[in-house]
């Protein structure tokens, strides 16, 4: 269970992490479920935030529908798509499956369509993936298999990238305690996760106070931070249980708005003793953001 809120998470130096504001409330004027609520609790929730990528969803979906594992609810929360994501859903003959569960709302950005994801899903563990990703034929099962065996909480996972020239899988670190990888996440040049593939028991998750809704982008890194900042181990799972589309729509290219955002991090989850260090963190990772920049305008 989570620390009580009388402790103070334990961040890096003598940080204090910015305190998180409570998502909004969903809007039920809004929302739109489709599809029957299964009778059984499943082991594994997939929560999928999505706006505007109906042929891309149809291919997550599918992805999961089609792997080995069959212990999961997959919960699609449509963020205010232009055209409501159940037309493509149901065009694909997805929505007779009882084991997808669709909500709509009204435009609220995706780390409150992630939240309202986290409110629907009822199983012990909650995975994420997003709408442009697909899983492995085996990801849901290995997922489920280190959770069971190692007793972890929080598994992070390797991924393939995959571009119009081809793919590679990218091997992540796995690291001895949340400082360490704290500052790994604060410090590399490509982040030391995925966050599509990434599950959480859901008890964590809420314990932390889910995702900020006063963070438009990097959303899965300030919640990362804020795990590691309260002493919550991640797990490596040492396998490509994502397959992640590297495209023009990215949400993370969105390079200057998000080095706004890593300043604000970086200032609120590393404040070490040593002059300028905090300002070196924001340096490189100002080369580093310029440089995948670069590197995807070349086509690589």
């Amino acid at each position: 269970m989570m620390a009580s809120p009388a402790a103070p998470p334990q961040p890096v130096g003598d940080a204090v992490p910015r305190p998180h504001v409570p998502h909004s409330p969903v809007q039920p004027a809004a929302d739109t479920y489709a599809g029957p609520a299964p009778w059984t609790t499943p082991a594994i929730s997939v929560c999928i935030a999505v706006r505007d990528r109906p042929a891309l969803l149809v291919k997550s979906v599918r992805s999961v529908l089609d792997g080995i594992f069959d212990d999961y609810e997959v919960v699609i929360v449509d963020d205010g798509s232009t055209v409501p994501v159940q037309e493509g859903l149901a065009a694909a003959g997805l929505l007779a499956d009882e084991r997808i569960r669709l909500v709509r709302q009204r435009p609220s950005g995706i780390s409150a369509a992630r939240n309202t994801a986290l409110k629907v899903a009822r199983g012990r563990y909650v995975t994420v993936l997003d709408s442009d990703d697909e899983f492995a034929p085996d990801g849901l099962a290995r997922i489920h298999e280190i959770l069971q065996r190692t007793g972890a909480r929080w598994v992070y996972t390797d991924y393939e990238e995959l571009t119009a020239t081809g793919g590679r899988v990218i091997r992540l670190p796995a690291y001895r305690s949340p400082r360490r990888m704290l500052w790994a996440v604060l410090s590399r040049p490509r982040l030391p996760f995925k966050h599509s593939g990434m599950s959480m028991e859901r008890s964590v998750l809420t314990g932390l106070g889910g995702y900020d809704e006063n963070t438009p982008i990097k959303v899965d890194v300030e919640l990362v931070l804020r795990a590691l900042a309260n002493g919550v181990a991640l797990v490596h799972l040492a396998h490509p249980v994502v397959r992640f589309h590297r495209h023009a729509d990215n949400i993370s290219r969105r390079r200057v708005a998000g080095l706004r955002i890593w300043y604000r991090l970086i200032n609120t989850y590393s404040r070490p003793r040593i002059p300028g260090l905090a300002l070196t963190l924001v340096g490189l990772r100002a080369v580093s953001e310029f440089g995948k920049a670069l590197v995807t305008s070349l086509g690589r």
